[in-house]
């Protein structure tokens, strides 16, 4: 089974959360040479007949993207998502797929502690500070176990929540496997101490976003996926909503996960 479900269609949903302090202010000669710099490409571009491409000089600064299926999955499952993020200008050797030694099939906070080696590889490859993490399914629990209890507080920039069984799921026909026991229901021991006494730890850190649909008779019912005092909680609902397995191949889920990257770098 894979926990991890096509369509189109959304709402926008609420925003709460802490921000954080603006980045420092360039040095004005800094500033100078930018502004200098793109006026001349700007000249070169309109001489030789090339169109700039702002969207491409943008996303160079992005934080790396580490795309996670859920349980049974691979990383092969999100390789729309990340064809998609190439597409509108992340750089490829900013962009991972990945999934721990079990496809999210043991124990969730053992799956923590192997993206936390994930996370740290990717730092250490990119030189970036911190990363994005964009989780689906049963990887959503995995991924805030790592932000909650482990190191993942200062190494982790936004949190992307796909369909996660953020409080359990009534869909629970799978408990063989162990992580399925651990979001069982709604007051697992697990899901207990991962929600309380935040759902969203350290998030004046961390940017928060969930992404839900009304067509997911996985992770049910639809509000399991949310996380209370998330950034935004967004549903997405009517006849063309995505199911369980393809909210991550989902062209407004994907429009929806690119604007929040975009929108938080800089909070």
């Amino acid at each position: 089974m894979l926990f991890a479900s096509t369509r189109l269609s959304g709402t926008a949903s609420t925003h709460t959360g802490n921000r954080r302090t603006a980045p420092a202010r360039r040095l004005l000669s800094a500033s100078l040479a930018a502004l200098l710099t793109t006026s001349l490409l700007g000249l070169a571009s309109q001489a030789s007949g090339a169109e700039p491409q702002p969207a491409a000089a943008a996303a160079a600064g992005h934080d790396p993207v580490i795309m996670i299926p859920g349980m049974t999955g691979s990383p092969a499952n999100m390789n729309t998502m990340k064809s998609n993020l190439q597409t509108n200008g992340w750089p490829s050797n900013r962009l991972f797929t990945w999934t721990d030694s079990s496809s999210m099939t043991q124990d969730l906070a053992r799956a923590a502690q192997e993206l936390s080696a994930k996370v740290d590889q990717v730092r250490m490859q990119t030189g970036a500070d911190k990363v994005v993490l964009a989780t689906w399914s049963a990887s959503t629990l995995a991924a805030r176990y790592y932000i909650k209890n482990l190191d993942g507080a200062d190494k982790v920039s936004q949190y992307i929540g796909f369909a996660g069984p953020q409080h359990g799921t009534t869909n629970n026909g799978c408990q063989w496997y162990v992580s399925c026991q651990q979001f069982a229901s709604p007051n697992t021991p697990f899901l207990k101490a991962l929600n309380n006494p935040s759902e969203v730890p350290f998030n004046d850190r961390i940017d928060y976003l969930t992404i839900r649909s009304t067509a997911d008779y996985n992770a049910t019912p639809t509000d399991t996926a949310k996380l209370a005092g998330a950034d935004e909680n967004y549903l997405m609902s009517g006849p063309m909503a995505p199911n369980h397995l393809m909210i991550i191949s989902n062209a407004t889920a994907l429009a929806k996960m690119r604007s929040f990257i975009s929108a938080h770098e800089n909070d």
